[in-house]
């Protein structure tokens, strides 16, 4: 009797300790996936780069629109308030209209800091301060000249210099209590109730801008007059001070 052989079972000829590699699908999803996080990282990177720059620009921009306004309202605050406008003044330019305002402001003021200095060179303690836009480039911004007053050149001399780069609007206008006017002089309307400015400045990259507004009230009180004041006598008193005795009288 011959017995019944089985089939042997057939092997794997590779050793059992090799693994089976990556298929090209899964290689691929992988590359997907990494550039899909690479895309993200770069993305966001490259957001908070931008968020950062923007604001330092800003920052940069409202730093110079700020100091500009801060230097009008000390000179506006210091304006000269006399009875006789001849000795003071506030004057607001015009520059039309446009969404860009180059405005001007003149305003006399009194100041400690004398422009020139010097024994040979004597200042009094009044100046005209004078704001405008002007310059191209680096030296494009608000300019501020600084003249001692009530000297042989009226508005003109004395010292320009660069106060605040990057300002590109400035606008200024000037109450009366009632309403607000975009031009103003004071040798015929009278000291202003108010001067409002609204300043824009830009950084130096010229992508962002902020902008400045200042409302200073200005004191219309004017100084006491120098000579001094005559006083009316009151009834029944002489301008000496003596009582007087209602008649002479005379006898009969």
């Amino acid at each position: 009797m011959i017995a019944a052989r089985h089939p042997s079972p057939v092997r794997d000829p590779r050793p059992a300790n090799v693994r089976r590699g990556f298929t090209l699908i899964e290689l691929i999803v992988a590359a997907v996936i990494i550039a899909l996080i690479g895309s993200g990282i770069v993305t966001a990177v490259s957001n908070m780069v931008r968020a950062k720059t923007k604001s330092v620009g800003r920052q940069q921009a409202f730093a110079r629109a700020d100091a500009a306004g801060a230097r009008i309202a000390v000179d506006l605050a210091s304006a000269v308030r006399s009875a006789d406008l001849a000795q003071c003044r506030v004057q607001v330019t015009d520059s039309g209209p446009g969404h860009v305002q180059r405005d001007g402001l003149t305003v006399l003021m009194r100041s400690m800091r004398t422009v020139r200095g010097g024994e040979d060179i004597p200042e009094g303690g009044e100046y005209e301060a004078q704001y405008r836009v002007d310059g191209g480039g680096t030296t494009a911004g608000l300019w501020r000249r600084v003249d001692p007053a009530f000297d042989l050149a009226l508005d003109a001399g004395g010292i320009a210099s660069l106060l605040a780069a990057g300002v590109f609007s400035f606008s200024v206008e000037a109450s009366d209590g009632v309403a607000w006017f975009e031009a103003w002089d004071s040798d015929s309307d009278g000291m202003p109730h108010a001067v409002r400015v609204t300043i824009r400045a830009q950084s130096d990259d010229g992508k962002a801008d902020a902008t400045v507004r200042r409302v200073v009230a200005i004191d219309r009180v004017p100084t006491p007059p120098d000579a001094e004041a005559t006083t009316t006598p009151a009834a029944g008193e002489s301008t000496d001070g003596t009582t007087g005795t209602g008649g002479t009288g005379g006898g009969g």
